[in-house]
């Protein structure tokens, strides 16, 4: 009984020694309160005693029994900090977002969630605070700076198509989560980035160079996987975007400009999440110097959806998607007598798609895939009455028309990890593809294309990482290669160097458009070409890069690359060889690009800022009919971007800029001897500059200009007149846009 006594004597006296202190965790910059903080009793050599960690508002209540004592912080993406407590109460402390944080976490093409700077390929990655700060709208706002990235532009359907390295749209893989997305064409293989919900991205992860080893067909030039939001750890979240934008100087609040409407909500329950994202983009549509009814760029309805839910277990993750996408072009055309026939181009697009991770053991994982797209696109003419207004259906030929596309994908891996330094990665992927439509050929046509691929990652030695691999097809319409090698290395040659070497054999299979097209009437002789051939290409890609930390709150990373594609049977527009009247696909010849760039990034506390060049290269085909041409024509390109946070007032301001050099290249000319003639499209500059603040929190407004040189069109010299062309001169944007956009989180 003696003993009891002391003891509770003894620990009445040690409680009632210890006090509460609470501590309250902000982020420097923006003042929000940051959750999962870790809070640590300073100790010898990383020995220190764990206290718990801050709440969802950044509260950490804590007990301690001895003053001073020194407590140290740690959290993912700032720098430790270190501080004393000299009695019991409250204590703020403001945290720094730390530059030696860890490397932007990417997933395209690895073998698990790697860091950017671990991975054997060089990926760029785009996350959501960037999307914010520039105020996207649509993916082409965020791209539209970045090196070795162009777009075409197509001002009556306002679309717009990628290119990268020097090679066409057809040869970049667009992924949504790690599945193939359905562009614009539907039946081609060029996607229009503008018809994806820039609303729901997470981050986006740019791999270029051949991947066509892990992804197929189409990722001959690389890929750009965009990565979609999920539910946070909080049991209930969602945010409201309101975006306002003037086309050039035209605006008004419900009729001309750009309106844009988003509402995102996530939820999780125990093991299930869920979440919702609906978003309606309008454009006006601009006038330019078209005249009457008509439009430079045609106005433009867009409704984008989707919806997740899933389940999270210790050992495996499984989710359905559900995307959707109505678009509606409007196309008024200038009367013709009493008559006017305008066009919509409707579009419809379900992607649904199932994604599964289980861990099956410690060594070994899966990861599947199964999707399905539908894809629909309507072309409606109506004949317009200039005294009465009244509208009627069009019934000449190529006036009304619905093409249809059908899409599965079925995708899995298997990543056995034997040990650190040997690592295996087989899988397969199938692709079934069928259209059918007024602008195909008779009957549904289709493609199925059946893979099986394998490769490795070996590490030797400490330096050294070695990924090889191969890809085995099948394909039911064409000669398809009967292996794609690969190989890709790392060497790190120091903590602050290291260097990246690739070769990949590439290939892009005919599309269902190129293989099957069938379009004539009054003004278009068009048919495709069962007999194409994929287009083969050989690919090497070398990067070196520096890395320099001082501290924690400054670093310096540079960037210099190079690349060169050899690609076979590029596939192009040509007489049909037995009627010289129709106009059909061809594997025409050898097509080459090669270039260097070079980038810097610097980060500090309050700045970031990065700069780059790039210099490529494009094939003359035309070489072949005078030795003396040269085999290249190169185009300069140059970027930069800065942003700087006011800490006093909150504000963060940014600068996204980008010079796209004068682009030379041959044509035919039958009028000269030889039959050549050099042509050019003239440079131009662009540039997007932001403002950014936060109020109470979960109010987030950005304000800015877009195309701050006022860029509307670029002159060609070229002979050739087309789609994008405007008497010589190539469409690129609507004049200088000013917007406003007020995004609320809660």
């Amino acid at each position: 009984m003696h003993r009891l006594v002391t003891f509770i004597v003894v620990y009445i006296i040690s409680w009632s020694a210890v006090a509460q202190v609470r501590i309250i965790l902000l982020d420097k910059s923006s003042g929000k309160g940051l959750e999962g903080v870790g809070l640590y009793i300073k100790g010898p050599a990383k020995t220190n005693q764990a206290l718990g960690s801050s709440n969802a508002d950044g509260v950490a209540d804590i007990a301690l029994d001895e003053f001073p004592t020194i407590l140290v912080t740690s959290h993912v993406g700032y720098a430790e900090h270190e501080f004393e407590i000299t009695s019991p109460g409250e204590l703020v402390v403001a945290l720094e977002p730390s530059v030696t944080q860890l490397d932007g976490i990417v997933v395209t093409g690895q073998y698990e969630p790697t860091s950017v700077r671990q991975s054997v390929y060089k990926i760029r990655v785009l996350n959501e605070e960037r999307i914010k700060a520039q105020g996207s709208t649509k993916l082409q706002d965020v791209l539209s700076s970045e090196l070795n990235i162009r777009f075409a532009f197509d001002p009556a359907l306002g679309v717009s198509t990628i290119s990268m390295q020097g090679l066409s749209g057809q040869n970049v893989k667009v992924l949504m989560d790690g599945v193939p997305v359905v562009g614009r064409q539907g039946v081609s293989n060029a996607v229009d980035l503008n018809q994806i919900n820039v609303s729901a991205i997470e981050r986006i992860e740019i791999v270029e160079g051949p991947m066509s080893t892990i992804y197929g067909a189409d990722a001959l030039a690389g890929v750009i996987n965009i990565i979609t939001k999920k539910p946070d750890d909080y049991k209930f979240s969602g945010s409201v975007k309101i975006h306002e934008e003037t086309i050039g100087d035209a605006y008004s609040l419900f009729k001309e400009g750009i309106h844009q409407e988003n509402v995102n909500l996530g939820y999780k329950w125990k093991s299930w999440y869920t979440s919702g994202d609906a978003g309606h983009t309008y454009s006006g549509g601009w006038q330019g110097n078209a005249e009457g009814r008509d439009k430079q760029w045609n106005p433009k309805k867009q409704w984008l959806a989707n919806s997740l839910v899933g389940i999270k277990k210790e050992k495996w993750d499984t989710f359905y998607r559900l995307d959707y996408l109505n678009e509606n072009i409007y196309n008024p055309a200038v009367f013709s007598g009493n008559e006017a026939l305008d066009q919509n181009y409707i579009t419809n697009r379900f992607m649904h798609q199932m994604q599964a991770t289980a861990e099956l053991s410690d060594k070994v994982t899966f990861n599947g895939a199964v999707s399905y797209t539908d894809y629909q696109r309507k072309t409606q003419t109506v004949a317009v009455d200039k005294a009465t207004g009244e509208e009627t259906l069009a019934l000449g030929a190529g006036q009304q028309d619905i093409t249809r596309y059908d899409g599965i994908t079925i995708r899995g891996t298997l990543q056995y990890k034997i040990s650190d330094k040997l690592s295996f990665q087989p899988g397969y992927d199938i692709n079934l593809e069928s259209g059918s439509g007024g602008r195909l050929q008779e009957g549904k046509n289709g493609i199925e294309d059946y893979a099986l691929f394998l490769s490795a990652e070996i590490k030797p030695l400490p330096f050294l990482s070695i990924r090889p691999g191969v890809r085995m097809i099948k394909n039911s319409v064409y000669q398809a290669p009967p292996f794609v090698p690969s190989i890709n290395t790392k060497f790190e040659l120091s903590p602050k160097h290291d260097l990246r070497l690739a070769y990949g054999r590439g290939f892009r299979s005919p599309s269902l458009r190129e293989l099957y097209f069938d379009f004539f009437d009054a003004s278009h002789s068009i048919e495709g070409n069962p007999k194409l051939k994929a287009e083969l290409s050989h690919s090497f890609n070398a990067s070196w890069n520096w890395y320099v930390v001082k501290k924690s709150t400054l670093s310096y990373t540079s960037s210099v690359g190079g690349f060169y594609n050899s690609v076979d049977n590029m596939i192009g527009f040509g007489q049909k060889p037995s009627d010289n009247t129709i106009t059909t696909y061809l594997n025409i010849d050898k097509y080459k690009t090669q270039g260097i760039t070079w980038n810097n990034i610097i980060q500090a506390n309050k700045l970031n800022l990065s700069a780059g060049v790039a210099y490529t290269g494009r094939y003359n085909q035309l070489v072949s009919t005078d030795e003396d041409l040269p085999h290249f024509t190169w185009s300069p390109e140059v970027n930069a971007s800065v942003g700087y946070t006011f800490d006093r007032v909150g504000v963060t301001t940014s600068l996204y800029y980008k010079y796209t050099g004068r682009t030379p290249f041959y044509e035919v000319d039958n009028t000269n001897d030889p039959p050549v003639n050099l042509a050019e499209t003239d440079s131009f500059h662009w540039a997007d500059v932001t403002v950014q603040k936060t109020f109470l929190k979960n109010f987030n407004v950005v304000v800015g200009v877009r195309n701050l040189f006022d860029v509307t069109q670029v002159n060609s010299t070229s002979l050739a007149s087309g789609t994008h062309t405007v008497n010589g001169a190539n469409s690129i944007g609507s004049g200088t846009s000013f917007f406003t956009t007020l995004l609320i989180n809660f």
